[in-house]
């Protein structure tokens, strides 16, 4: 009676008295409160992990960037992979205001150890003068450096199967290295753990002495840049100098220039990622809400008794505040750890399909950022969906109108908010469909909007799906338990639509993302094969997917030609082109080649006009997104940054970006031999006569080449392959994305339906009190679900395929990359059932438990 009093006379509760309210709420409610707080965990989680995978490649990269350049701030850097004369450094350290200066020749190479386990790796060849600048070899080991050896990182070596041991014994290990089309065997002078190389030992990198890489690159006297630490002040200074050393045919850039670079090569992924999450964490925050929208009924009852009771609105209105903070705040660390986990094992990736262009690191980056955004997002939705039961301290309102409402109290939705919910949902989906065509960009908030709709669509569609239901049991008498099922849903209105709305937003996201992410591979795919189109067998460097890296053609092109079977054999070239600020992908087609690339990838211009004048020279295509960037069209003039100089080129057409995220420029063989000044294929191209074996002309050039070439001989379907499963890679993670919703949606709907089943005891044990039988209860609540789910999920599926063709034109208009036709197929049906039928095997272990609920339940209430 003390309490009562004091709770009348207070218009805020004590904090006593708000741990004891909610401690027993905890006592009453115990599984219904884990179950809400379950579902909030999963919607954390989720977000966190997704926020955690956007960010942890730049940031691990960006450590390894760093930790390369050490404490320079500037850079000579060529413009090829041949690098130019390490003389230069002389000059360079001579110039006024350069405090330090140190070479450095880089590589991308395969390496071959153990059970033919192989890795890609940037290969570094540098010398002791590194060390005096702070960067890549400091606290380097010096057997690292040791001449005919290479220095593997830890990351490097686990790839390749090699124990850090390994370089303790006498023997040492022996492994492969195949760079610019030769091989050679090296042993492993040291595998360098963080200890000893920092965060490049999470990046697949080796070291070796210059002299050593330079003759094995056959790059004598060559260096790829000069990475140069200049006195305070002058550096502003020391930059025009080394614009004079450059002469127009070399970069000068800030030392850390890749971490700037690769931001923007992530920008188009990441867009896709991030739309991605961002549609995600929506979707589980619906989760969340719709969650705490179960224990509504319970709290609308708790506060109604409270204000017949004399509390003032005030103090219950904090009160239910703070239960919200509790357990948003609970269930937000619980999913903030069950976040970290998923990062760290499903999101624990890089996107491979950079790993030519980038070095990349493999660690996983926690930032502080998303760690907050994650934990207010939780706390957040808790605290909005805990809010809908305040809405009873209205003025004017019945102090306990919540009992005198139809069916179980607090589970009411009259059928005019049904209708105004639907309203405000089609006004949603009208504004979602005028940003749809008026601003591609804004594809989240069109997302957004569409899955609101989608929830508010939820009532209207559970009420027809009751109403035919009901049509049906009025026609059918024989289906007796038909008519109970409808009546229990009708009396629970609020739970019934909490469990229909999961499943709508389950279906809803699992549709849009999992068919965008569907439609954006078979683009990819479709453009591979085109490419891979221009000649039956290939012969590149090791995983070298762009055909970027070069190599000699001193006996390949004659002694292939000369082969049985082979009709012709073509040189391809390209490289990657640091472009303002991108890495370019530069594409030089050869005369007698096929451009079937082009087809379905050219956005402004056309097809055949853009080939004819690409053939003819002087011409370019070039991604849409960097035509805007320059703002150029076709017709107009662009001037590329190539090695011998500035180089003028018109503009053929605007494509895709060929699934290369930072953009391609596609010219031919011989304006790129004169602008970039060397003839050396980057791959070779061969042709087969009409009916020739490829299996027998593919060893037949593999038995050419020798056991010491280092090039990889493959048919084009094989290189077609090997290019999509890259892609995939890079883009697995939008999948996961996907795959996780669906996984998540499942988990958020059991756990609702687990506290919806537990919350129906009482009335359970009144019919098990009438004579019910066991079996058929469980038979009841089977009907129950089903009905509910199928509402949700068939809104939901419907919906998701509008989303699809939103994310579509999204990726395509916004990110550059090719995307195929929108295709839905059976993809939402499958879903569909896929999701209805595991929530209904996993709903009868909490059924069977209820149905055995004892009748004497009913008699204690």
């Amino acid at each position: 009676m003390a309490r009562s009093e004091a709770l009348k006379a207070r218009a805020l509760m004590r904090p006593y008295t708000l741990l004891y309210l909610y401690r027993n709420r905890l006592r009453v409610d115990t599984a219904q409160e884990l179950l809400a707080g379950f579902g909030v965990a999963i919607a954390v989680a989720l977000l966190f992990a997704t926020l955690i995978a956007n960010s942890s490649v730049a940031g691990s990269a960006s450590e390894v960037i760093h930790a390369v350049v050490g404490p320079a701030n500037l850079q000579l850097r060529a413009r090829t992979t041949d690098g130019f004369d390490e003389h230069l450094l002389t000059r360079v350290e001579h110039l006024a205001g350069v405090k330090q200066a140190a070479p450095l020749l880089e590589q991308t190479a395969t390496i071959t150890g153990p059970h033919a386990r192989h890795v890609l790796v940037d290969v570094a060849g540098t010398d002791v003068s590194l060390a005096t600048l702070n960067g890549l070899a400091h606290t380097l080991p010096l057997v690292a450096l040791s001449p005919g050896g290479i220095g593997l990182s830890r990351a490097s070596a686990d790839a390749l199967g090699i124990p850090a041991s390994v370089t303790k014994t006498k023997t040492g290990q022996m492994v492969s290295l195949s760079l610019r089309g030769t091989r050679s065997s090296l042993k492993v002078s040291a595998v360098l753990g963080s200890e000893t190389f920092g965060a490049l030992s999470h990046a697949q990198v080796a070291v070796m002495p210059l002299a050593r890489l330079q003759q094995l690159a056959g790059l004598q006297g060559r260096i790829s840049r000069i990475l140069i630490q200049a006195q305070p002040g002058r550096e502003a200074a020391v930059r025009n100098e080394l614009l004079g050393v450059a002469g127009g045919r070399l970069d000068v850039a800030p030392a850390g220039q890749d971490v700037t670079l690769l931001h923007q090569a992530l920008g188009p992924s990441d867009q896709a990622s991030a739309l991605f999450a961002a549609i995600s964490a929506l979707l589980g925050f619906l989760f969340a809400f719709n969650a705490m929208l179960l224990t509504v009924p319970e709290r609308r009852q708790a506060i109604a008794d409270l204000r017949v009771d004399g509390t003032k609105r005030t103090a219950i209105a904090q009160m239910v505040l703070f239960q919200a903070l509790c357990l948003g705040f609970a269930a937000s660390l619980v999913g903030l750890l069950g976040g970290y986990a998923l990062s760290m094992g499903v999101f624990h990736q890089s996107p491979g399909y950079l790993a030519g262009a980038f070095t990349l690191g493999k660690g996983t980056v926690i930032g502080l950022q998303p760690l907050l955004l994650a934990l207010a997002g939780g706390i957040l939705a808790t605290c909005l969906a805990s809010m809908v039961p305040l809405l009873d301290l209205r003025r004017g309102r019945a102090l306990d109108a919540v009992y005198s409402e139809d069916g179980i109290p607090g589970n009411g939705l009259a059928r005019g908010t049904q209708r105004s919910l639907f309203a405000i949902a089609a006004s949603l989906l009208v504004l979602a469909s005028a940003l749809f065509v008026l601003l591609p960009s804004a594809a989240i908030i069109v997302c957004v909007l569409l899955a609101l709709a989608t929830v508010l669509t939820v009532p209207l569609a559970l009420a027809g799906v009751l109403h035919t239901a009901g049509a049906v049991a009025e026609r059918y008498r024989t289906f007796t338990l038909l008519p109970v099922a409808l009546t229990s849903l009708r009396a629970t209105t609020v739970r019934s639509l909490a469990l229909a709305a999961t499943g709508a937003v389950a279906l809803f996201g699992s549709v849009a993302l999992g068919g965008s992410r569907d439609d954006l591979l078979r683009g990819i795919a479709g453009y591979t094969s085109h490419y891979v189109a221009g000649a039956d067998i290939w012969l590149v460097n090791p995983g070298d997917n762009q055909a970027t890296s070069d190599f000699s053609t001193d006996h390949h092109t004659a002694s292939i030609a000369h082969l049985p079977g082979v009709a012709s054999v073509n040189i391809f070239q390209g490289s990657f082109l640091n472009f303002s600020d991108r890495r370019v992908w530069v594409i030089a087609w050869p005369r007698g080649a096929p451009l079937a690339l082009l087809n379905g990838q050219v956005i402004a211009g056309e097809s055949a006009a853009a080939l004819a004048r690409v053939r003819a020279g002087g011409w370019i295509t070039l991604s849409a997104q960097i035509a805007a960037e320059h703002h150029v069209g076709v017709g107009d003039t662009l001037r590329l940054p190539t090695p011998t100089g500035e180089v003028p080129f018109k503009v053929a057409a605007t494509t895709t970006n060929f699934g290369w995220s930072p953009g391609a420029i596609l010219m031919s063989r011989a304006d790129y031999s004169r602008a970039w000044g060397t003839s050396a294929p980057t791959a070779l191209g061969v042709d087969l006569e009409p009916g020739a074996s490829l299996s027998l002309a593919r060893n037949a050039i593999e038995r050419a080449l020798g056991p010491h070439d280092g090039l990889e001989v493959l048919a084009a379907n094989a290189r077609q392959a090997r290019i999509d499963a890259s892609a995939s890679e890079g883009l697995s993670q939008l999948g996961e994305i996907a795959t996780l919703l669906v996984l998540a949606a499942i988990l958020a709907m059991i756990a609702a339906l687990g506290s919806s089943i537990w919350q129906r005891r009482i009335s359970l044990s009144g019919l098990r009190l009438e004579g019910t039988k066991p079996y058929r209860l469980r038979r009841l609540l089977l009907i129950e679900t089903t009905l509910m789910l199928t509402a949700g999920s068939l809104t939901g599926a419907i919906a998701g395929v509008y989303g699809q063709a939103v994310i579509d034109s999204y990726l395509k208009r916004v990110t550059g990359f090719p995307v195929a036709g929108f295709a839905t197929g059976r993809r939402p049906l499958e879903i569909f059932l896929l999701v209805v039928a595991i929530v209904l095997v996993a709903a009868t272990i909490p059924g069977w438990l209820a149905s055995r609920v004892s009748p004497t339940l009913a008699l204690d209430e």
